[in-house]
């Protein structure tokens, strides 16, 4: 009696947990999909057919590459992404490895005031950071763009690299100290390349932040050549009078392509460096 009660309240318990999945799956991924679908309708079948297009075509994504200033908005979103993934990997490192390698005082305290960045509501620190940039004359530039991504970024990546770094065998560093190598050479050719899945990890990460982000652009730029592809589809609604769905959607799947591509393709290493992180 006992067993077959503790199997059913495990059968129900597994019903639960994958109802709750498809849900949230469906949750995640239908609005995809519609948007998809719209992206290969025409503005007048839009409305008339269903999930799946009746004579699907790809006018609106040849619209939107052959758009004016595509391939600007297209380098501008690539070139801070990387660039400030790579800075703000560059500077975590460091951190994440003082983090982990030494017990100085007010450590703990310093690495919880690290994460102030990301607790804050971005808009909130728009209007300070705007006197600042303006007093600094950054307006408009790429650099107050990098400098916001990686204040925003690191935070995160040293959380994630210092439980990876701690994991580290400290007899390793000192085989490498025997043998010559110096601290720089310790960090970055023994430390960092068994750190890989969180390195993996917190690049994807990054990236994906910068090149998602909206909010900053919109207040530090104001110059069309400073536009990234978030920006261009906030722009692209109020600026075409009456609304071309088909195309604002062909432009949405356009911009959020290359980051699920990026996620389908490190999904594994993701999932580890994020539960193997968490539990080193």
């Amino acid at each position: 009696m006992t067993g077959s009660t503790i199997r059913t309240g495990t059968l129900t318990t597994r019903i639960v947990v994958w109802v709750a999945l498809i849900l949230l799956t469906l949750w995640a991924v239908l609005p995809i999909v519609w948007s998809f679908s719209a992206s290969l309708k025409t503005p007048l079948t839009l409305y008339t057919s269903g999930l799946i297009p009746e004579d699907p075509t790809l006018d609106n994504y040849a619209r939107v590459i052959t758009s004016d200033g595509f391939p600007t908005y297209l380098w501008n979103s690539l070139f801070l992404a990387i660039t400030s993934t790579a800075v703000a990997l560059f500077v975590s490192v460091l951190a994440a490895y003082g983090f982990a390698r030494y017990a100085f005082a007010w450590r703990h305290v310093l690495l919880l005031f690290i994460l102030v960045p990301r607790i804050l509501p971005r808009a909130s620190l728009i209007i300070p950071l705007y006197y600042l940039v303006e007093r600094l004359n950054l307006l408009d530039t790429y650099t107050v763009l990098i400098v916001t991504y990686c204040a925003t970024a690191v935070p995160m990546s040293t959380w994630i690299l210092m439980g990876f770094f701690r994991a580290v065998p400290r007899e390793l560093e000192e085989a490498a100290a025997i043998d010559g190598a110096s601290l720089w050479q310790r960090i970055w050719k023994v430390v960092v390349p068994i750190s890989l899945p969180g390195m993996v990890t917190a690049g994807i990460l990054s990236l994906r932040e910068a090149w998602n982000e909206f909010p900053f652009v919109l207040a530090f730029t104001t110059s069309s050549e400073m536009r990234t592809l978030p920006y261009q589809l906030f722009l692209l609604r109020d600026s075409m009078g009456i609304q071309d769905w088909s195309l604002i959607n062909a432009f949405t799947i356009t911009t959020i392509v290359p980051i699920l591509v990026l996620y389908l393709v490190f999904e594994r290493q993701i999932v580890n460096g994020l539960t193997s992180g968490a539990v080193k």
